[in-house]
């Protein structure tokens, strides 16, 4: 009998063609090396041709052309069709390096009661893009991310979540990781279920940790595995409805977290 794949890769692209192609290769090449097995690309309705472009990179990589009801629904669609012990869930503007899955791995492996483990995100120039936080309180929203943050740089609300009184460079439980690269045990989420699609974009990761905490998993942080993310790659194709976006599935998530 075969072993089980130990990890799935699942990709969730929109008209970020030339990011998701350099994502592909990475991929491919930690397939060569046995870090993944299978790799799904869920294609959100994009018009650049990435869905086209991702088939034609490697004939094994697998794409679902679908409509878009938003990030977590697509991610559902790839988490759906695959199942490994883990699913490697990455944002299309992400580059992984060689190693950097059998690190999470062999962390998740040594951590049986944590459902999530995230890499240390570094931008394409090896600055660190800080992605663990805390849970946000009713308030966070108005002191992060916010005009109030731009006049008052630091303040001890955006502090408090940012993680700034713990160093970045150890191992560590955290509240939540950024959703650009998180691998996932399939038992937890098969306990506590997959993304909550009502979330189209922003947030989403957030509750989804939320939720394996109150099914008692926990997250880790772990920045001796590193993937490259281009952040807000296509945010930024549409800045206004970006923003729009974001703070209503902040209002949404403080609403889920604490209550209307």
């Amino acid at each position: 009998m075969s072993q089980r794949p130990r990890v799935d890769a699942v990709i969730v692209s929109y008209n970020v063609r030339a990011l998701l192609l350099e994502c592909i290769a990475s991929l491919v090449a930690a397939r060569k090396a046995g870090e993944v097995n299978r790799i799904v690309i869920v294609d959100n309705a994009s018009s650049d041709g990435s869905a086209a472009a991702a088939q034609a990179a490697d004939p094994r990589v697998e794409v679902v052309e679908a409509a878009n009801r938003g990030y977590g629904a697509g991610a559902n669609i790839g988490i759906g069709m695959t199942d490994a012990e883990y699913a490697l869930v990455l944002n299309p503007d992400t580059v992984v390096p060689a190693g950097a899955v059998a690190t999470l791995v062999a962390w998740l492996d040594a951590h049986p009661r944590h459902a999530v483990a995230g890499p240390r995100l570094r931008r394409p120039d090896g600055s660190v893009q800080p992605s663990r936080r805390r849970f946000p309180r009713p308030w966070t929203p108005i002191f992060e991310s916010s005009v109030v943050e731009e006049w008052w740089p630091g303040n001890p609300v955006a502090a408090r979540y940012h993680l700034s009184d713990v160093p970045d460079d150890r191992e560590q439980d955290v509240d939540w990781v950024v959703g650009a690269a998180m691998l996932v045990r399939r038992a937890a989420i098969a306990q506590a279920g997959g993304f909550d699609e009502s979330f189209r974009m922003y947030a989403e990761e957030v509750e989804w940790c939320w939720r394996f905490r109150c099914h008692g998993w926990r997250t880790g942080f772990v920045p001796a595995a590193e993937i490259v993310h281009h952040e807000g790659a296509r945010a930024a194709q549409d800045l206004p409805r970006r923003l729009a976006e974001f703070d209503a599935s902040r209002v949404q998530l403080i609403g889920r977290l604490y209550g209307a």
